[in-house]
């Protein structure tokens, strides 16, 4: 085993907002024993985690602006272009997820090459279908981009020696879409920055779901559920909160929820605001379209909150139908109909207690995993680049 700390050079595209990526990244440079620098495209203090600014996160030049699709065309430019002084690091990881991989066709060391992989690019894979539908101009360009860009996926994927990922989900992608054998595959703990957190007692009369304001998140379906849900009548309120990353669907969830005082929207939350409300709440929603791994539910257990969410992609490992929260499908009438059933007592004490009970996956065992794994696989493959 490797007793002598290791200098790791980490690729994160962007470092621009309070998301799983953002806290998974602070996990490590906070946590590990190893020298860690961070190389990034976009690094917005402002936005992100302040904590970022003790370590040593290094800017490329690579940053890009204007709509979507134009950021998605820089952006791929930059990864196949930039050059990343990696002469005396000892590993190499790259958080993706989509596109970052793309970064070793010009940063191939001889050095272990790791990928964090959050998921393949939805884009190109599970959301292919979904973008396409969304506008004319995805109508027209998917179909000649996508072919070409999984090619490159492909070939990046060969100069890849390992990959982490934090759920089953995403392993049955990497393997589903040919980027890399299952027994180069490994599964790490997901990370959940307790910092002392316990069940709470307190069971106040809302839900509470927390997430990014983009389309795939799906608020407005927590919105058309509460409401149909009738319980606004008696008493109980929907709050959702989170970083705005498409700000006109944020306008069609204060559409759909009307003007009703039981229903709160909320864009500057901080991280003791968001813990308040996971505090305090009755139970939490999560509604992501094919969710790779999903930290909320594990945080909304954490704090012993049974999770509503839909079946689909990771969540459904660690929320269980009946014991620790509802899994449900996609559609207003299954969350009405659960938000209701688990307002009866007998229902919602039984979930209460199984979130109590439910697995906890903390920072400490996070790190000695990857800290652990990391060193397993440098010792292995060093020798042999």
């Amino acid at each position: 085993m490797i007793k002598k700390r290791l200098k790791i050079a980490v690729f994160v595209p962007w470092i621009k907002s309070k998301g799983g990526v953002e806290r998974a990244m602070l996990s490590i440079l906070k946590n590990s024993r190893h020298k860690i620098d961070i190389y990034t495209f976009t690094y917005n203090k402002e936005n992100t985690f302040k904590e970022f600014k003790k370590f040593n996160v290094k800017e490329l030049n690579g940053s890009s602006s204007g709509s979507m699709l134009m950021r998605g065309f820089k952006l791929f430019y930059n990864m196949l272009t930039t050059k990343i002084p990696l002469k005396d690091y000892d590993l190499f990881i790259i958080s993706t997820g989509g596109l970052a991989e793309l970064i070793v066709y010009r940063n191939s060391p001889k050095v272990p090459v790791i990928a964090i992989t959050h998921t393949p690019l939805r884009i190109a894979h599970s959301m292919y279908d979904y973008y396409r539908a969304s506008n004319i101009k995805y109508r027209m360009l998917l179909p000649l981009i996508i072919p070409i860009y999984r090619l490159l996926e492909r070939g990046a994927w060969k100069k890849i020696d390992y990959s982490f990922v934090y759920s089953n989900e995403v392993r049955r992608r990497i393997e589903s879409y040919g980027l890399m054998q299952s027994n180069r595959i490994f599964s790490i703990l997901p990370s959940i920055q307790y910092n002392g957190i316990g069940p709470s007692r307190v069971h106040d009369k809302y839900f509470f779901y927390a997430s990014r304001f983009t389309r795939y998140k799906r608020q407005v379906l927590a919105v058309k559920g509460f409401l149909r849900s009738g319980l606004d009548k008696k008493g109980f309120r929907l709050i959702v909160g989170g970083f705005v990353e498409d700000q006109k669907y944020l306008e069609e969830v204060k559409k759909a929820a009307g003007g009703n005082p039981s229903i709160e929207i909320k864009t500057d939350l901080s991280n003791e605001g968001i813990s308040r409300l996971y505090r305090r709440c009755y139970a939490t929603l999560f509604l992501a379209m094919n969710e790779d791994t999903g930290l909320v539910p594990l945080e909304s257990l954490a704090y012993g909150k049974p999770v509503i969410c839909v079946n689909e992609g990771g969540p459904k490992e660690f929320v269980e139908n009946g014991r620790n929260g509802v899994v449900i499908d996609a559609d207003e009438e299954s969350l009405a109909y659960a938000m209701i059933k688990i307002t009866e007592k007998k229902i919602y004490s039984k979930l209460v207690k199984g979130a109590i009970k439910s697995e906890k996956y903390d920072e400490k065992r996070f790190i000695k995993g990857f800290d652990a794994l990391v060193e397993r696989l440098v010792s292995k493959t060093k020798s042999n680049k």
